[in-house]
């Protein structure tokens, strides 16, 4: 028998309870994943300041990798909408990135630069 008061599923990081574990493994209750005994990973000891700093760390190394970074975007988005199924059992998600248009400071400088005002991405005589 397996001890899983340590352990959780290798897919969706939820924790395991003992219910249901032996040498053959264990489905995991929230993602229906079935982890064997050799998937089962150790609950890590991790902080939200870990992990914003590991994913900042994937990101910066997906840049210096020349990985385009609409295909970066595109896979935290999808881990993000994952993550977020999860989190709400039972809801279909879909995590989405709004293009606000650019930042007032953006706006500010090209106003200064050649005097016109930007909005909404068309300029103004001024």
């Amino acid at each position: 028998m397996l001890d899983s008061s340590s352990l959780c599923c290798a897919n969706c990081g939820t924790p395991l309870t003992s219910f249901g574990v032996d040498a053959s493994g264990v489905t995991c209750l929230t993602c229906q994943f079935f982890n064997s005994p050799n998937a089962l990973l150790p609950t890590p000891a991790i902080t939200l300041d870990v992990l914003g700093a590991r994913l900042s760390d994937l990101v910066a190394q997906a840049r210096a990798s020349a990985l385009p970074l609409n295909d970066i975007v595109h896979v935290l988005r999808n881990e993000l909408e994952f993550t977020a199924e999860l989190a709400s059992g039972g809801r279909d998600l879909c995590i989405q990135i709004i293009d606000l248009g650019p930042r007032v400071s953006q706006i500010i400088q090209q106003s200064r630069r050649d005097g016109s005002v930007m909005l909404r991405g068309r300029s103004v005589g001024g």
